[in-house]
Formats: structure tokens, C-alpha cells, sequence
């Protein structure tokens, strides 16, 4: 570990006691931006042993006593170059300002007694304490343990949100990582976490970044297995395998995931139909249908790194997934005021992506870096589908529907990408391209014969610099974005121009002020563009719309936070609007003599929506105990070009979280969410969890209970509000109450040596067939 060492002559002759005790204190700060760094380890020795140590406090002061004489004062961080000073104290001494530098390097085992948040202007840097690496298993539990508010985990799938619903991109020294790559991760490997919760232009979008800052190895491999698992409801589980292995230069890592789901439900659905020929209700009444899928994710990941300057990572992936009963499947009953009816809806389906990643890094002299990412997928789609509606057993009707649907859908896209970056003492410039092609080839069979093929192409280009001047920092970022499509000789192109600015200042005494405003846009999905359309039931039907246009969206979040040893609070509020969004609209058609209610996506007017959230975290015991709570209130408004919606919904989020000696008590309630997105209004239900973890050094284990106080289970519920054809979907997992939930987890790490690695900063996947379907 490189090692800066500072001499520096203090002779202060004094006509006290020699024998004294004396006062040595000072103030550390990070050199690039001034902030105050807090905990900071900080020694006092003489010849043999030493006399003294201490750490920061929030404001970044240290003092230590110290007799008159000669001593070396060590000050150590993890992440930082260490810094060694000789001194001679006769009197109290005032070091003054000591400035540490971020290094590459690592401080090997070094333990860190109560957790460190480091609130810099552009991001926070998170120190794991003690207690919170007991408690943890891998990467994804060390970020619960953190509590870092805004963020939110879920216990049954690990999947990493904002509280607002939006997802975190998850990284791993800079290289856009998996849930599952980050499950691999052994927390003794963890140097820090550091969170940006206003992630620029580089970042594509993201709502939030978490960084997982690690340690490499040059030789040696490690092996990870975990899973989680209900007791009582034996068909939900998660489950991780992880293994790699380090020689010289290089590394080879194979992870697999396998998350089976397996579960009844019952729906309840009443519609009514505003035909032209008459009105039509449908009151139908649910029995237990089951959902079941066997989703299994699979990667291999080599990486070669040159020292410093250069770095190559090849990684293969597949992403499988073999759905039986589908999540739209329903068996029922339909009652009309003269006739009733069976319903058997069953979808069964399939698929597999594969793909081939390839990165390259070069790192140039005066810190400038080039980055080129490069991936090619082929997705590959079977869905088949059957809905049968037969007259019920006096019933008046005869009538029977029978709806048949099969699609085989193939999908080829390359998506490159080239970053540089240059580095200053304060500025960085960053300027990029990224471009993504895909073409599809569908499919329908069944009741709806037809072929689809379609190109579409999509690029960006973006520059951004970033500045810090002493305690303020702002980002100002610029790109245009271009979208092509290609559909039966049909061809659509249009511009967006993308810009962004980000400010944050520290005002001091723990207050930050953060603003984030950017203008962004998306292309509509390749389902919703196929020029086809799929009959649902025996009312209704949906329909492509290969005349959507990309579109614009205006983002502006603020935040104000204030930060203490024991309290963080924190207001946060965001406004956004998309221009002319792609939402769905409803309206009649006769075919073949019947009317049907068309469901069918367009360009809308508008999309609005505002969210404000205060939240109160409080810390107390080092850490260990941590109550948490946010209420949220969100004001969501749908124009269409022949509707308008508007829906308000308030909510809260609270939790407890306690560590001890690698054991963790958690306990978790948020109330239900609700997303208006054109015509459809979802309501979500309220779910809680309390559970219990032990860990150790290898292994751990753990149970948790879900829903304990839930009198019904698991409910949603869907409304489609339209003037033509409004309905009220129920779905209700009756068994998803007082679920008992058990993980597990092994770690085994064999002839390792810490050494400095470089990672992959950039990531791109494909992941959407291109299909449109005809489910309900």
C-alpha cells in the first residue's frame, strides 16, 4: 500500500511542567472538495508503542492527550493514502487542517467501529461499521443493514427500489452489476458503498446509483451459495450460486439464479360495456387459479486487467424462463342478469435470451480513460394462449367463445457504447455515444394469423461536466437522441434533445441542498408498434399502434437534508411531466356485426405527477438500533385526447432495525401503493414483514414472517376508468398471510490475496421480446 509520508517540524518551547499532559487536536477534510471526513483514524506513537488514538467526529475534529515529547501522528481512512506526520509536542499543539487524499489503495483489515457516512456534494460515501459486516452475508444484506434512506429492499426477491418505486442501478467498482452479482460479493471484501442519489448523464436515466467499492484478488476463488424459501407457502423461493476463481491477471465468475414461483389466486372482475348496441354487464366471480414459473438466469464473466492501464471483460449470459400458468390466467364465473357462463383463461409460454457482452478499458496518461461496451442478444419467444367462455348450466345463451393465440417471436438487437473521460483537479468531462439496433420477426397463430418485422434504432450522444468549487458542485450535461423505425416499409424518425443540470451545496453543520433537473425521452416498445391485433375475450379487443411517436419527459427533483450523529432528516419532492405519453385509449368497433371495446395505445396529451416525501431516520447505540419514517404523498394526472384522470394518494413507510453480535432483528411496514398510468389505476395492498438473521464468518440463517397481522392476504386492485368499458379487477392471494419465510446462506473463500483490479464502468442489456399480447 502506497504510503505518503509528510514531515513536518513543530517547536513550540514552553515554560511549563515537561511532564504535562497536552492537548493535540486538528480537523481533516477531504483534499478535492473540503468536505469534513468523519472517522478518521488517527494515532499518536512514540518509538515502540502508541500512546493515543481517537477518530473524527461529524465535523471532521480530532484531540488526543499527549506528554511532552517527540511522537509520529498517523492519521488512516479506508480508501484514502495514509498520512504520517512527526511531531514534538511541549504544549497543547493545534495541527490545524490536514487534507487526505482518495487513493486506489486499500487498508487491508481494517475495522471500523460505528458506521461513517462521508456527505459530500455529489454523493455519500458509506463506511460499513463492526456491527453491520457481522450481520452481513453478502452485498445485498450489508445494503440493509446501511438503512440508507430512500432506498428500499425487498426481503423476498432482493430487488433494490427507490421509495418512489423507481430502480437503482447497482454497481460494483463502477461496473453495472445484478442483483445476483451483488449477492456474490463477500462483505470482508467491501471497502466502502458509496451512494449517488443524483446520477448524471452517464448513468442512462437512473434514478439512483448504489457503488460497491471492493477488494480484488490475484489468486485463490471464493464460492457463494443462498437461498430463501416459505415454510408455509413452500412455492415462493430465491435462490443464488456464485463461484470464482483468480490467476494472475485474470478472473473467471459463474453465477446462476433460480426463482420458482408457484401460488393460487382467486379474481374477482366486474365490467360493464357502454356498447352502441346496449349496455353489457359482466359480474364475474373468481375461483383458486394457479401461477407458476421457473425463471433460471445463468452468466459467465472473464476479465483480464492489465495493471492500470488497460482491462478486458467478456461475459456470457442466458436468461431462461418457462411460465406453465400464466399471471393472467383465470378460472370463473360469469353471471349477466340473464345468462351465466365458465371462463378458463390459460396462457403458457417461453424463453431464452442469450447474449455476449464485450468491454474494453483503456486508461490514458493525465487521467483520461476510454470505455467501449458492445452486446449482442437474440431473444426467442413461444406464447400460447386459450380463452373459453362456455354457457353455464341454465344458462339462456348458447353462445360459446373460443379464442385461440400462439406467437413465436424472434429478436435480434447490438447495442455499442464508447465513453471518455478526462479528469482535472476539480472538473470532469465526460462525452459519449451509445447506439441500439434491434429486429424482430413475430408470429401470430390461432385466432389472429399474421407476420411481423420490424427494425428500430435508437442513439444518443452526450457530453457532461462536472465541477466542484469549494462547497457547491454542479453538473451540466447535454445530449440529443435520435429514434428510427422501420415497420412493413412505414418509417418514423424523431429528435430529442436531452439536457440536464444538477447543483448541490453544503451549507455546513450537516445541511446539503440538492437540486436535479433534466430533459429525457423513450421510444414506445416493440409490442406496442405491431400492426396487429389479438382478440382478449368476447368483448374486447387489443391492438398495435405502429403510428406511436418517441417521447419527451421533464424531470425536477429537490432535496434538503440535515444530517446528525443521531437524526437525518429529509425532505424530498420531485415533479415530472412526459409529453404526449404512450397510454392506453378505449373505444368501439363493430366487426363482423359485434361491437368490441378496441384497446389500443396512442400518443396522450399529458402525464403529470408529483411526489413529496419528509423522512426521520434515528440512530442510536453506534448504529445498532435504527427506527425509520417516511410518509409520501403523490398527485398523479392522465390527460388523453379524450379522457382526463386525476388521483391523489397518501402513504407511509416506517421500520425498526436492530444489530447485535451478527444477530439482525428487522421489522417493516409500508402502506398500499397506488400508480395511475392513463386509464388504469392500481391499488396496491399494505404489506409488513418481522424477522431475524443470525450470520458468521461462513455461513448464516435466518426466518421471517410475512404479512403477520394481513386478515385476507395478498389484494390488488386494477381499474380501467374509461367512459366505454370501465371494470374493477380484484386478485387476492388468500395463503399470502403469517408466511414464514426461512433463508440460508454459505460463504467459503480459499488462498486469496488482496491486490488493485480495475472493473467495467459501462453495462448494457437487452431484455424485451417485442410481443404483444392478447392476456387480459
Amino acid at each position: 500500500m502506497k504510503t505518503r509520508v509528510l514531515f513536518v517540524a513543530l517547536a513550540i518551547v514552553s515554560a511549563g511542567a515537561s511532564y504535562a499532559q497536552n492537548k493535540v487536536n486538528g480537523t481533516v477534510i477531504d483534499r478535492t472538495d473540503n468536505s469534513k471526513l468523519i472517522g478518521v483514524n488517527v494515532t499518536l506513537s512514540n518509538d515502540s508503542d502508541q500512546v493515543a488514538g481517537t477518530t473524527t467526529d461529524i465535523n471532521g475534529k480530532f484531540s488526543l492527550d499527549a506528554d511532552t515529547g517527540n511522537y509520529i501522528l498517523e492519521l488512516s481512512y479506508i480508501g484514502y493514502e495514509t498520512i504520517r506526520m512527526a511531531l514534538t509536542v511541549n504544549d497543547n499543539t493545534h495541527i490545524g487542517t490536514i487534507q487526505m487524499q482518495e487513493g486506489a489503495t486499500e487498508l487491508g483489515e481494517v475495522v471500523v467501529e460505528s458506521q461513517a457516512i462521508i456527505q459530500k456534494v455529489d454523493r455519500q460515501i458509506l463506511l460499513p461499521s463492526k456491527e453491520q459486516m457481522l450481520a452481513s452475508s453478502d452485498g445485498v444484506s450489508l445494503l440493509q443493514n446501511l438503512q440508507i434512506p430512500r432506498i428500499v429492499i425487498s426481503p423476498i426477491d432482493n430487488s433494490v427500489k427507490t421509495f418512489s418505486d423507481e430502480s437503482v442501478q447497482l454497481c460494483i467498482n463502477g461496473l453495472e452489476a445484478s442483483t445476483a452479482d451483488v449477492k456474490a460479493i463477500n462483505p470482508k471484501d467491501i471497502i466502502r458503498i458509496e451512494y449517488h442519489d443524483q446520477p448524471g448523464v452517464r448513468y442512462n436515466g437512473a434514478a439512483a446509483v448504489v457503488d460497491y467499492i471492493v477488494k480484488h484478488r490475484d489468486t485463490g476463488g471464493s464460492l457463494m451459495l443462498a437461498g430463501t424459501n416459505g415454510l408455509t407457502l413452500p412455492g415462493i423461493g430465491n435462490y443464488y450460486l456464485a463461484g470464482k476463481v483468480h490467476f494472475g491477471k485474470s478472473s473467471l465468475q459463474a453465477v446462476a439464479t433460480y426463482a420458482p414461483y408457484d401460488i393460487y389466486w382467486t379474481r374477482t372482475n366486474n365490467e360493464t360495456y357502454h356498447f352502441s348496441t346496449g349496455k353489457i354487464e359482466n359480474n364475474e366471480v373468481g375461483e383458486p387459479t394457479r401461477y407458476k414459473t421457473y425463471p433460471v438466469n445463468v452468466s459467465l464473466n472473464y476479465n483480464w486487467t492489465n495493471g492500470d492501464k488497460n482491462m478486458l471483460n467478456i461475459r456470457l449470459r442466458d436468461n431462461m424462463a418457462y411460465t406453465p400458468y400464466g399471471p393472467s390466467d383465470r378460472d370463473s364465473r360469469l353471471f349477466q342478469p340473464t345468462d351465466s357462463f365458465e371462463i378458463h383463461d390459460h396462457d403458457k409460454s417461453s424463453s431464452q435470451s442469450p447474449s455476449l457482452d464485450i468491454y474494453y478499458q483503456h486508461n490514458l496518461p493525465h487521467k483520461q480513460h476510454l470505455y467501449f461496451d458492445v452486446v449482442g442478444t437474440y431473444i426467442n419467444t413461444h406464447s400460447d394462449r386459450r380463452f373459453l367462455q362456455t354457457p353455464f348450466f341454465g344458462s339462456v345463451s348458447t353462445d360459446t367463445t373460443n379464442v385461440l393465440s400462439s406467437v413465436r417471436g424472434d429478436k435480434w438487437s447490438l447495442i455499442g457504447e464508447a465513453i471518455y473521460e478526462k479528469e482535472w483537479e476539480n472538473i470532469m468531462l465526460t462525452v459519449g455515444a451509445r447506439h441500439n439496433q434491434q429486429w424482430v420477426k413475430n408470429t401470430y397463430l390461432g385466432s389472429t394469423e399474421a407476420t411481423v418485422n420490424m427494425t428500430t434504432a435508437e442513439t444518443y450522444v452526450f457530453a457532461e461536466m462536472r465541477h466542484r468549487v469549494d462547497k457547491f458542485s454542479y453538473v451540466v450535461g447535454i445530449g440529443v437522441m435520435h429514434t428510427l423505425i422501420d415497420q412493413a416499409g412505414q418509417k418514423q424518425s424523431t429528435w430529442i434533445a436531452r439536457p440536464q443540470l444538477t447543483m448541490s451545496y453544503d451549507f455546513g453543520k450537516g445541511w446539503f441542498w440538492k437540486y436535479k433537473g433534466y430533459v429525457s425521452g423513450y421510444q414506445p416498445s416493440l409490442s406496442q408498434l405491431s400492426d396487429i391485433t389479438q382478440q382478449i375475450d368476447k368483448y374486447q379487443m387489443r391492438r398495435g399502434n405502429p403510428n406511436l411517436r418517441s417521447v419527451m419527459y421533464v424531470s425536477n427533483e429537490m432535496e434538503l437534508s440535515w444530517q446528525s450523529k443521531h437524526v437525518n432528516l429529509n425532505l424530498w419532492a420531485n415533479y415530472s411531466y412526459d409529453h404526449k405519453p404512450i397510454m392506453e385509449e378505449t373505444f368501439e368497433e363493430i366487426i363482423d356485426g359485434s361491437p368490441y371495446a378496441i384497446r389500443m395505445y396512442d400518443n396522450q396529451r399529458g402525464y403529470h405527477k408529483l411526489n413529496v416525501s419528509p423522512s426521520v431516520q434515528v440512530k442510536l447505540l453506534d448504529n445498532k438500533l435504527m427506527f425509520n419514517v417516511t410518509p409520501f404523498v403523490k398527485y398523479m394526472v392522465s390527460q388523453g385526447n379524450n379522457y382526463h384522470h386525476e388521483h391523489v394518494h397518501y402513504g407511509v413507510r416506517g421500520g425498526i432495525f436492530y444489530l447485535l453480535k451478527g444477530w439482525r432483528f428487522f421489522a417493516d411496514v409500508v402502506t398500499a401503493q397506488h400508480n395511475l398510468w392513463g386509464e388504469t389505476l392500481t391499488l396496491g395492498e399494505l404489506t409488513h414483514d418481522i424477522g431475524i438473521n443470525y450470520n458468521s464468518e461462513h455461513f448464516g440463517f435466518g426466518i421471517m414472517m410475512v404479512n403477520p397481522f394481513s386478515p385476507h392476504g395478498s389484494r390488488t386492485v386494477t381499474k380501467d376508468l374509461s367512459a366505454l368499458a370501465p371494470t374493477a379487477n380484484t386478485a387476492v392471494m388468500q395463503n399470502y398471510r403469517q408466511v414464514l419465510m426461512l433463508n440460508f446462506n454459505f460463504n467459503l473463500d480459499f488462498g486469496s490475496r488482496a491486490s488493485t483490479r480495475g472493473y467495467q464502468r459501462i453495462n448494457n442489456e437487452d431484455t424485451e421480446s417485442g410481443i404483444l399480447s392478447g392476456s387480459k
